[in-house]
């Protein structure tokens, strides 16, 4: 009996050990990554500000040709590393070198990226502040002298960080940061100090930029699930959102390793992807630039578009994010997926025409970026946080049907099937040393 209550007394030590010391750790993380966050918005929205009155002319075709070929004479002068959508790179880091990340890759991440998404380029914020958040994290590890294991795992505050208080959903967030490293596991034990971390961010971002909510657009009240009228149907928008996302993944990646097998200048390379960005905005509208989100403010709200607008926006914004990425523009890919899913929901829902169209174009939207970069989980809380709570079931179950349709590919190649996979990886580089 002793000795029962004698364990019981260890773990509990430890266990108030492990709470107070990530607790402080990640707050700190959290801070400091969500300031990099403000600072990061506050420069794109400088850059976009500053390029506003070229939008209504014919410049706006040109100057993703620009802003991409700065990002990619940046990146490849600088940080090689800091080029593309940045979570890969910081999910490599974390799984083959314990997060470590030259300080230089987040200044430059940094700038390329503003270059990329203010002039036009069809990329996120995601990327960028996934990647820095990463890097800084390893910094704080660094410089409070902590193992490298408590290292690795103040990165993934830092990611879960940077991602909650980007897209103003801190529990989504949280989960992210445990989530992204494999396609089929989560990394549970990093939970708790993933969402501490992304709470904190959140609040700091939200207080400085005053931004509640990435969305801004009225819930329908009136909206509700009807099982009988609704699980098959979005389990069928789950199946063609998991198509659409495979098909998405193949077009960014199939661009990539064209360019991989073409001797050209990274900036040569970027400032071509630049120039087919733009003939994909003459082709569907300049609506496909930029990050995407008023668009799928637009067509939540507003509606009154076309079948075939939709069409062209989905093919476009498809193609678009695809030169802008797989050429090597600094960017994110949560924000296309977001889009490129919202435009899918709302052709579905005018094909059908469904009662209440935005549940199909809020669960597509998050579905397409559920399935594409196979975290569910996390895209099924962010429905909750961005869109409503009364969403959350259709939005569910599309996001988990689709990633179990595109389960053979993600948009985060980095990232391990499971903690099982990871962990024979790692026993084998130690048979090795």
């Amino acid at each position: 009996m002793n000795l029962k209550i004698d364990k019981i007394k260890k773990d509990t030590k430890e266990s108030l050990q492990y709470i107070i010391k990530w607790t402080l750790i990640a707050v700190l993380v959290g801070l400091i990554v969500g300031l990099a966050a403000v600072v990061f918005t506050g420069a794109l929205n400088f850059g976009i500000a500053l390029l506003a009155g070229l939008s209504d002319t014919s410049w706006v075709y040109i100057m993703p040709v620009f802003g991409l070929f700065m990002s990619g004479w940046l990146t490849s002068t600088f940080a090689p590393e800091a080029a593309g959508h940045g979570t890969d790179a910081i999910i490599k880091s974390y799984n083959e070198n314990w997060g470590r990340i030259n300080f230089i890759v987040v200044p430059i991440k940094l700038i390329a990226s503003v270059f990329t998404i203010a002039f036009g380029g069809s990329a996120g914020r995601e990327g960028p502040t996934v990647q820095m958040g990463g890097g800084l994290g390893y910094m704080i590890g660094k410089k409070l002298k902590l193992s490298l294991t408590d290292t690795r795992k103040i990165v993934i505050c830092g990611m879960a960080a940077s991602f909650g208080s980007i897209f103003t959903s801190p529990l989504a967030g949280g989960i992210f940061g445990a989530e992204v490293l494999y396609r089929d596991d989560v990394e549970y034990n990093m939970l708790f100090p993933s969402l501490v971390s992304s709470i904190t961010a959140f609040f700091l971002f939200s207080i400085v930029m005053g931004q509640e909510s990435l969305f801004k657009f009225p819930i329908p009240s009136e909206y509700s699930f009807v099982p009988e009228r609704d699980i098959l149907l979005f389990v069928g928008i789950g199946v063609i959102v998991g198509l659409i996302s495979l098909v998405y993944i193949k077009s960014l990646y199939g661009y990539e390793e064209l360019n991989e097998h073409i001797e050209l200048p990274t900036y040569v390379q970027t400032a071509i992807g630049g120039a087919l960005t733009g003939l994909m905005a003459i082709f569907a509208t300049p609506l496909i630039l930029g990050t995407g989100i008023s668009l799928v403010e637009q067509i939540s709200v507003q509606g009154g578009f076309s079948l075939g607008l939709l069409i062209m926006l989905l093919i476009g914004k498809i193609l678009a994010t695809s030169f802008t990425i797989g050429s090597g523009g600094s960017g994110g890919v949560v924000a296309p997926s977001l889009t490129i899913g919202a435009i899918t929901g709302a052709i579905i829902a005018r094909v059908i025409n469904f009662d209440f169209p935005l549940a199909i174009i809020t669960a597509s939207a998050a579905g397409v970026l559920g399935s594409a970069a196979h975290i569910p989980l996390t895209t099924s809380i962010m429905i909750a946080e961005m869109f409503g709570i009364e969403l959350i079931i259709p939005g569910t179950i599309v996001c988990f049907a689709g990633a179990w349709i595109a389960r053979s590919d993600t948009l985060y190649r980095e990232s391990y099937v499971s903690r099982f996979e990871m962990a024979k990886v790692l026993h084998h580089f130690g048979n090795e040393k």
